[in-house]
């Protein structure tokens, strides 16, 4: 059996060949320089609530996932919340903002994903420094609250774009009722962390 590059567990073939439909899907929207990096602990487990997998119709798409996609959207300012996935997923390239994963493969366990983000912190950083070498990182989830310090220790703390001292969340996302209720939706939150950068 195969080793995941992504998470680092023996797997099969097929959760292989899940990942590189994965990064696929986002190295189509990956813009050429990256202004902002958005970056979240694991990706979704179904493809069709992958940020990167744009749906005609909506229907396919998980709540949660909706709300995911829509409050990542609302970063881009209120006009484009009429447009299609396509058209806010072209426009997030477009401004140079760009979603990833510190770990590249979905875990259903918490404990089993925590424990893949503190082993793969180290290269999850490598990654963002070397590779992708964004101007502003902006972690998205609770798990993502890790990866602050490291930032810090490598000299990146001034490019953190945080909610107070951590990562943007939002415990009710899928539920719009609760969010309108206690304010957790994160897009405006972003958007305005993100209106007075230079």
């Amino acid at each position: 059996m195969p080793v995941c590059e992504g998470c680092g567990i023996r797997t099969d073939d097929a959760h292989v060949a899940r990942r590189a439909a994965r990064i696929e899907a986002a190295a189509r929207y990956r813009p050429t320089q990256i202004k902002v990096l958005f970056l979240d602990s694991a990706p979704p487990a179904r493809i069709e609530d992958f940020f990167y997998s744009p749906a005609a119709n909506r229907t396919g798409r998980l709540p949660a996932s909706k709300s995911y996609f829509d409050e990542l959207g609302k970063t881009l300012g209120p006009t484009l919340m009429a447009s299609t996935e396509e058209g806010i997923l072209t426009e997030f390239r477009r401004k140079g903002y760009f979603l990833t994963y510190a770990v590249e493969c979905p875990f259903d366990n918490e404990g089993e994903l925590h424990a893949a983000l503190r082993r793969l912190a180290p290269t999850a950083l490598k990654r963002v420094q070397y590779s992708i070498k964004p101007s502003y990182v902006v972690p998205i989830s609770t798990p993502t609250k890790e990866l602050i310090h490291l930032f810090g220790l490598i000299g990146w703390g001034d490019r953190l774009v945080l909610d107070g001292a951590g990562p943007f969340v939002d415990p009710y996302l899928g539920d719009s009722r609760k969010q309108a209720q206690f304010g957790t939706a994160f897009g405006d939150r972003i958007s305005k962390a993100l209106a007075v950068l230079p």
